[in-house]
This record gives structure tokens, sequence and C-alpha cells, in this order.
């Protein structure tokens, strides 16, 4: 079981095969077989998510911003986890670290200006 998710190149995964009956009328052979016919068939059913490391940060932007800085997230994939509006908008966002490092370094990214951006912990994002 572990040797077919590793040739698979998946981490972070729990697979198991629950025998109900403890006979040896399968042999060894078998039971390699049938716990591996288990994983495959599990594997085909399973919906995979790839994730990298990165950040849940925090941007602030202007309200004349935001539509530039929606649009600009989205075409690269960047998870708007909250928006807060207050005399300026506060947008909390998964980022990978790749594109965080452009953010933080370049406040003038397209056709938005970014007033703060702050980096509130690490954790794995969806790519």
């Amino acid at each position: 079981m572990l040797k077919l998710v590793l040739e698979k190149g998946l981490s972070n995964i729990l697979v198991v095969v629950t025998r109900y009956f403890g006979g040896i009328l399968l042999g060894t052979g078998g039971l390699v077989r049938a716990y591996t016919e288990a994983v495959e068939q599990a594997l085909q059913k399973t919906e995979f998510i790839e994730k990298t490391k990165g950040y849940q940060a925090k941007i602030q932007v202007e309200y004349n911003n935001l539509e530039a800085l929606k649009y600009y997230l989205k075409k690269n994939n960047v998870n708007i986890t909250n928006i807060e509006y207050s005399d300026i908008i506060q947008v909390e966002i998964d980022i990978t670290k790749e594109l965080s490092e452009k953010m933080s370094n370049n406040y003038n990214i397209g056709n938005f200006k970014i007033i703060s951006y702050k980096k509130i912990k690490e954790k794995f994002v969806e790519i």
C-alpha cells in the first residue's frame, strides 16, 4: 500500500484497508494484490489538492484600488479569505511564498497601489 502511494508521489495522505476475513485462502501474493487493488480504486475516486508553502497575509488598499486588486488576485489564483471595509479596505489572503515576495517588495503592482502588506502566519496554500 505504501509503495503504491510513494510511486504516485503523494504526501499527507492516509489510506486504510480493512480486512474482514482472517483466513489464508488468498495467500501472501493474493493479499498483496487485494490491498493494492483496494488502494488503486480509492485513489481513482480521490480528489487531489496541490499545496505549497505560503502565507496568510493582509493587504490594505483604498476603495478605488479594490477591484483592480481583486482582479489581480483572481488572475494569480490567490484565495481571498476575508474583506473588511472601514476607512480603508483590509483584504486577507492565502498566498504562495513566491507571489508574497513580489507583493511585499513592490507596492505598485499593475494598476493598483497597496497601502500596506503584512504576513500574518506561514501556512500551506492551494495552488
